[in-house]
């Protein structure tokens, strides 16, 4: 429907076509019918013809053996008299013979039906039409058609029949030969079906190419009989006829098949149904009268123009009827185009138009502006208080804005300024202005906010030359901004080499795993009575383009661009297999750490895949610990429990990572099925100089043993600081003091080498 309202002729324009389409195919299906239909009738009306014609032809030869018959039984060549009167019995018998006559075996005329003058010496020998019919009907026993031909005699078209008749010793007695009138012999073609579906028959010999008979219902030259098909035109129809139906042409012929080839008559292109009569050695063609197939086309064809042009009327109509209702609500659907729905600002949209017509001599500032902590608004009060703290805000930021600047509503609770006619100086006071307004105490129905914005500022042309790259980089000084809240912050180009370095590490980080470019360290972690040791699972990346990448940066990066399941997965099983390969050569039990992000923790097919992967390989026997950190709780407290409490079922520990850095993490140890808390590292670099947090890491400590929950210690790096810990009885140890996050033939050779400490031997303590 938008695409409708956006362009309404182009889409009318472009169903007409479709529908002019379906028209065209139509029309092609309909003149394929019409011509299948035609062609199936041919073919039909071949048949028939056929029989017709070879049923004609046989009693033609029934009639010229009557009249042998008669002629011997008066004895060898009786009285002529008596012999012509059998002749003219026969022929009125049947009035399509124009006469009978017999003939000697030298060729002369013995004797012809009374109807017939024949000329003095007439001797069918010496006639070049006759000679090669006579002499075959001398030779065959069989009624042998002569060539069809003008006879000056007959005056009219000579279709010859001919039959020898023989004596017991098989000596040829005399030559019986009758010439058919084609149109009275042959009337079913012209009186029966043939006539009503405007056919033409052709008939060619098989042995010279020339044509035997011929029944159109155009008026024909009659030289057409003494024209000979070319051979080399024969035999290409024959190959194309042999490619299209698989078969060889005496298979064809053999089997009196009927096909469809091209026509032999003089200059035609047109298509025609074959069939081969092998008993008389001729080709029957019907001929396709294209104009006839024509007419019945254009017949169905205005139907069909009937049909689609009302339906096509019918359509322009609606799209008629649609552009008018559009035309009305025109200008409410631009203002809709222009505007914000809720603060009745102009929109992204407007912004964008707006500058796209501004010259390039023009210079102005981009103030983004976010408010700080508006999701708490949100989540805290509701989504229609906070759409009345956007109003006020809106109506704020229009107050301060001058009528040549453009303020825009850019998405949730962003907004733009296009600020013209300032300096430096003087946009940085104007966005102070901003803050210092915003800062008021807002009041909507029984609540009272302070509100505070991250504003970050770039500058046209300097800073940038499109709108494009000016919101970007205005983007980056935000997102600069942000990182304190409430502050100012100009674009400068170490932020867009940050942003490109950061871009770059997505698209690498994209390759990494592919071309094996992360891998594995493992840290030690041995336990204050030296009963148990254990190892924290770290991944590292180093790339070809941008070296060696700390995990504090790469990790952030995997986590906004969805990378960090793949990573996470990749940690979880190249861990297992090491620590696998570790237990089987040291035969030193090793309980493994592995951190789990909070994208990974809360896919839905995390847990399934995490057991997947311990019976993959077979890691049950040995210790597995999960550390989260507390920002997984935020969200959904209940839904984490839950899970948790299915990992532990699996006899999986819960490691809280970086215990005492946040705000909730005291709350969550009784919320919570956490096994082991981990003491961040900020807390032991100065835990041997400061009281303050000395007595914090005991009380955290103490805390812990109450609920029966194992403590660890990350960070500690001298031997003072482990003595102190040890003392608080803080239970496990990591840090530079015992080992360097180590390969994993490193840590191999690291247990060995200390495994009468770690195996627990009597005497060993840290």
């Amino acid at each position: 429907m938008a695409l409708i309202k956006k362009n309404i002729w182009s889409v009318f324009y472009l169903t007409a076509t479709i529908w002019l389409v379906f028209f065209g195919i139509s029309a092609s299906v309909t003149y394929q019918n019409i011509n299948n239909g035609y062609t199936a009738e041919q073919k039909k009306l071949m048949s028939l013809t056929a029989n017709s014609i070879q049923s004609t032809l046989h009693q033609y030869e029934v009639l010229l053996d009557l009249v042998a018959k008669e002629v011997i039984a008066y004895g060898e060549l009786g009285d002529k008299n008596t012999i012509q009167k059998v002749m003219d019995s026969i022929v009125e018998v049947d009035d399509s013979m124009l006469g009978v006559g017999l003939f000697l075996p030298h060729g002369d005329v013995y004797v012809a039906s009374s109807g017939v003058t024949l000329p003095k010496n007439f001797n069918l020998l010496s006639q070049p039409e006759n000679r090669d019919s006579f002499q075959q009907t001398l030779e065959s026993n069989k009624m042998v058609m002569g060539r069809t031909y003008r006879s000056e005699v007959l005056d009219s078209i000579a279709f010859p029949l001919r039959k020898s008749v023989i004596d017991l010793d098989g000596n040829v007695l005399f030559v019986l030969s009758t010439v058919v009138d084609i149109s009275k012999g042959f009337k079913f073609f012209f009186e029966g079906e043939s006539n009503q579906n405007n056919s033409n028959l052709y008939l060619y010999r098989g042995k010279d190419n020339y044509f035997q008979i011929v029944l159109s219902h155009d008026q024909l030259d009659p030289e057409i009989y003494n024209y000979q098909i070319p051979q080399a035109r024969l035999d290409q129809a024959f190959r194309s006829l042999e490619q299209k139906k698989g078969l060889t042409i005496e298979e064809i012929k053999a089997n009196e098949l009927e096909v469809i080839t091209s026509s032999v008559q003089p200059g035609s292109s047109s298509k025609a149904i074959s069939r081969y009569l092998s008993e008389y050695d001729l080709w029957a063609e019907v001929k396709f009268d294209d104009n006839h197939v024509m007419s019945l086309f254009l017949k169905e064809l205005q139907v069909l123009i009937g049909v689609y042009g009302s339906s096509l009327l019918l359509i322009y109509l609606l799209f008629r009827n649609v552009a008018n209702n559009e035309k009305r609500i025109k200008q409410a659907l631009e203002h809709q185009a222009n505007h914000d729905y809720l603060t009745a600002l102009h929109n992204r949209f407007y912004l964008d138009k707006q500058l796209a017509t501004m010259k390039k001599g023009d210079l102005y500032y981009l103030v983004f502006i976010d408010l700080d902590n508006f999701k708490a608004i949100n989540d805290g009060y509701g989504h229609e208080i906070g759409d009345q703290v956007l109003c006020l805000v809106a109506e704020r930021l229009k107050s301060l804005v001058s009528p040549q600047d453009v303020l825009v509503r850019y998405s949730g609770d962003e907004f733009i300024i296009v600020a013209f006619d300032k300096n430096e100086s003087g946009i940085n006071s104007f966005c102070k202005a901003v803050q210092n307004n915003l800062a008021e105490p807002a009041l909507i129905g029984d609540y009272r906010f302070v509100l505070s914005a991250s504003i970050g500022i770039a500058a046209f042309p300097d800073d940038g030359q499109d709108l494009d790259e000016l919101k970007r980089y205005a983007d980056l000084a935000m997102y600069e901004a942000k990182k304190t809240r409430n502050t100012i912050t100009f674009f400068r180009e170490d932020f867009k080499q940050a942003y490109k370095y950061r871009a770059q590490m997505e698209q690498e980080l994209k390759k990494a795993l592919l071309q094996n470019e992360m891998y594995m360290l493992y840290q030690p972690q041995i336990s204050r009575d030296g009963n148990s040791f254990g190892v924290e699972a770290l991944v590292r990346w180093e790339n070809k383009v941008l070296g060696f990448v700390p995990p504090d940066k790469f990790i952030a990066v995997a986590e906004a661009c969805g990378l960090m399941l793949p990573i996470g997965e990749f940690t979880i099983e190249q861990t297992f297999k090491d620590m696998k390969m570790i237990h089987q050569e040291t035969h030193i039990p090793v309980s493994v750490s592995i951190n789990i992000s909070v994208r990974q923790f809360q896919h839905d097919e995390f847990f399934d895949k995490l057991i997947e992967l311990i019976e993959k390989h077979s890691f049950i026997h040995l210790e597995l610990v999960l550390e989260v950190t507390e920002s997984l709780f935020i969200d959904d407290v209940i839904g984490i429990q839950q899970l948790m409490e299915e990992i532990r079922k699996k006899d999986i520990r819960i490691s809280l990572d970086d215990f005492g850095t946040g705000y909730s993490s005291l709350s969550l140890l009784n919320q919570l099925p956490i096994d082991e808390l981990k003491i961040d590292k900020s807390f032991v670099d100065d835990i041997t100089t400061n009281s303050n947090t000395l007595a914090m890491v005991e009380g955290i400590i103490a805390i812990a043993r109450r609920l029966n929950i194992t403590t660890v210690v990350e960070g500690v790096e001298t031997d003072e600081q482990k003595q102190l810990l040890a003392d608080l009885q803080c239970d496990i140890f990591q840090g530079y003091h015992f080992s360097k996050p180590l390969k994993v033939d490193d840590l191999k050779a690291f247990i060995l080498e200390n495994k009468g400490l770690l195996t627990g031997a009597k005497g060993s303590s840290l």
